[in-house]
């Protein structure tokens, strides 16, 4: 699991090392003032895109569990609820084949 994202005019390491990396081709290229309107709309972009975030997200570094040990996924009850639906889909589907293929 990743860190929390966050917001991308809080100065965020990884964030801003994507957006020099995606506006460095510019830099020669555009006036001061577009460069850095571009550096704003990259990183607006990258922070809070349905997509990009996400992979941006990846790339930052995880924060350390607390403990080691097993965690459980689910209650023992929701496990037990599923596993009885498993069951009677299964003999379900078993009844409903009969004996012809």
């Amino acid at each position: 699991m990743s860190s929390p994202r966050p917001d991308p005019d809080d100065g965020d390491p990884t964030l801003e090392a994507r957006v020099a990396h995606a506006v460095a081709p510019y830099a020669d290229l555009l006036p001061a003032e577009d460069l850095e309107a571009l550096r704003a709309l990259t990183a607006r972009f990258l922070a809070t895109h349905p997509v990009a975030a996400p992979l941006v997200d990846r790339l930052r570094p995880r924060t350390p569990p607390a403990a080691s040990g097993e965690v459980d996924r689910r209650e023992p009850a929701a496990l037990a609820e599923a596993a009885q639906r498993l069951a009677a889909k299964a003999s379900a589907k078993g009844r409903g084949q009969g004996g012809a293929r």
